[in-house]
């Protein structure tokens, strides 16, 4: 391993726990010879009691794992530093060190740990009063105005805030010790990075990149050195008044939180929605408190609306016209500024009272019924499967099948929605999804399936069959992009395509064959937890292998955290993992039972914000 790189990490891993410690500053520093793999580490530590010192040689493999845990601890003190994952992996973070003779004597692991949950990480929530201060941020804008060059894009400030930072290019003063200092100030031309946080709210700023950076009243310790052929190095932690870095990449934390869209009227798949209908309406809400605008469009067009510089609150939008047993859309985008929602709605108008299909034109019926032993209890708005070869579709059906219609009942009945995932006429398969109001658990559940009308149109209803409580629904049965059947939109991509309707259990299936790294994109689907999310499909080969099934918004900030399924070949058994915008699984769950290779496997994972509560 590179020596001057190790040397880097070294100064880092000091950095970092100077950044988390909130009564504690530690350096790190290391000396090398080119002629072994060993390096001398010091551990520095300036308290209320005083400076104390520890000095250890670690081989460069221990070295390597303090760095790859400090980077693990790093990310999530930006992105969640309050969870429960966190808290153990600070203990482990400090075993590590206390393993390794890093502590210095004087000091106890629980001492340790305790610096790294400072008392005002209590205070890291939007109830904070001093979540917002604006006439701070004002002064920072000037000073940013002040000082930074102008060829950084982006800019970073803090207030009262703990500080640290190291890598290549120049420091002033270049050799710092604790004791105040009216101005630091450091450039980099190469790469730096630097991290600064406010002592009470948690609110900061990462830096990383070329940059340029101020420190007002600065009270800390850092060092500036070069090796003979190689770029300028520089590292420092302490506290400052104030804070100021424009770099080539800045993010801010907490993340800004987008908007969020709930209590739509209509709801989202509601069915017979009558002709009389005047208003489409819907709340926004912003978790930072931002003024937001919000533009509102509806396909087939019966309506449209916008507002701007709104606060939280229920707003709507006129509409008229509808004409009966006619499926809407409509798409509600709203911004805040920095982030922007877009959620789309849909509704079915009223079909008219019950009817007997027979009097309409149709000449068959089927009935189809529902073992009552195969329903896990009640359920209600119900969608399910039927896949049946039928010879009579065949020979009786329309080609396209749109004479295929389902009512709740024989004689005169009510009709429900459908969906088809496959139909051919030449054999009679169909594979077609059906909402039932209601299914029973204690008892069967019959429905029926008409069909034989030469002259109707198109009974299919996708919208109607997934109602609101769907978010993302894909049959992966089609050719190219993967069409969301639930009507919000979230359509997958190839990003590098798969093979496309493979015969499958059911309808068609999309083949990833393992090797090539196939697989489909598309936008986030946002939503509130929990999230159960479903998956079903097979694995052909023992080899390690991912089925991600949907994303969606991490803890009320706009990062996003992917569930995902994942098979090993180490046990047989199925995983289910959450992942964060690092892309580092932080939670899972695994199931009780192996999995069997070429039988189909239906995955089921429910998650809360802070772990998976079920997989199976």
């Amino acid at each position: 391993m590179n020596k001057h790189l190790l040397l880097y990490k070294a100064l880092v891993i000091g950095i970092f726990v100077l950044f988390i410690g909130a009564g504690i500053t530690p350096v790190i520093g290391e000396d090398f010879s080119n002629e072994q793999e060993v390096s001398s580490l010091t551990f520095y530590t300036f308290g209320r009691s005083g400076t104390k010192k520890c000095k250890v040689e670690l081989e460069s493999d221990v070295i390597e794992d303090i760095s790859v845990m400090f980077e693990e601890l790093k990310n999530m003190l930006a992105c969640d530093p309050t969870s429960d994952s966190i808290q153990k992996l600070k203990v482990d973070f400090v075993d590590l060190l206390d393993k390794n003779n890093l502590i210095p004597k004087g000091l106890c692991k629980d001492n340790v740990v305790s610096l790294l949950s400072p008392r005002w990480l209590d205070w890291f929530d939007g109830n904070n009063p001093f979540y917002r201060n604006n006439y701070l941020s004002s002064l920072g804008s000037r000073l940013e105005n002040s000082f930074v060059p102008g060829s950084f894009p982006h800019t970073g400030s803090a207030f009262f805030c703990s500080l640290a930072g190291g890598g290549f290019g120049l420091m002033f003063p270049p050799v710092m010790i604790p004791r105040p200092r009216i101005a630091t100030v450091w450039s980099s031309f190469l790469n730096a990075d630097t991290i600064a946080a406010n002592l009470y709210t948690g609110h900061g700023f990462s830096a990383s990149g070329p940059q340029f950076g101020v420190a007002l009243g600065f009270l800390g310790v850092g060092l500036s050195f070069a090796i003979p052929g190689q770029p300028a190095y520089f590292g420092f932690g302490g506290y400052a008044l104030y804070t100021m870095v424009g770099a080539e990449e800045i993010t801010t934390y907490p993340l800004n939180r987008a908007p969020v869209v709930s209590e739509e009227s209509p709801k989202n798949g509601q069915m017979s929605v009558p002709l009389s209908l005047s208003e489409l309406s819907f709340r926004i809400s912003d978790a930072d408190g931002d003024r937001m605008s919000y533009w509102v469009t509806t396909d087939p067009d019966i309506g449209s609306g916008e507002g701007h510089f709104k606060t939280d609150g229920r707003y709507s939008v006129s509409v008229s016209g509808l004409e009966p047993d006619k499926s809407y859309s409509w798409t509600v985008r709203v911004s805040d500024g920095e982030s922007t929602v877009v959620k789309s709605f849909g509704f079915t108008s009223v079909e008219g009272p019950p009817f007997d299909p027979f009097d309409e034109g149709w000449q068959y019926r089927k009935k189809v019924t529902v073992d009552h032993s195969l329903v896990a209890g009640d359920q209600y708005v119900f969608p399910i499967v039927v896949n049946i070869v039928d010879s009579d579709l065949k020979n009786k059906a329309q080609n396209d099948g749109d004479d295929i219609l389902f009512m709740d009942d024989s004689g005169v009945a009510n009709k429900l929605y459908h969906e088809f995932e496959k139909y051919d006429s030449d054999t009679g398969t169909l594979v077609v999804w059906v909402g039932l109001p209601e299914l029973y658990g204690s008892s069967d559940t019959d429905f029926y399936m008409y069909y034989g009308n030469p002259t109707c149109s198109n009974n299919e209803n996708s919208i109607g069959v997934w109602d609101g409580y769907f978010e993302a629904v894909w049959h992966m049965s089609d050719y190219g992009n993967q069409i969301d059947s639930t009507g919000n939109g979230h359509t997958l991509f190839p990003a590098k395509a798969p093979e496309y309707q493979k015969e499958a259990s059911i309808g068609y299936s999309c083949y990833f064959d393992g090797f090539n790294d196939e697989y489909l994109e598309g936008s986030a689907v946002v939503t509130n937890y929990p999230v159960t999310s479903e998956a079903y499909g097979i694995i052909d080969y023992n080899v390690e292998s991912m089925i991600p099934v949907a994303m969606c918004d991490y803890s009320g900030y706009d990062v996003l955290s992917g569930i995902y399924f994942r098979s090993s070949n180490a046990d047989d058994k199925l995983r289910a993992y959450s992942r964060d915008n690092s892309g580092q699984p932080n939670t899972w769950a695994t199931t009780t039972n192996t999995y069997t290779l070429n039988i189909p496997q239906y995955m089921v994972a429910r998650h809360s914000s802070k772990s998976f509560r079920e997989a199976c």
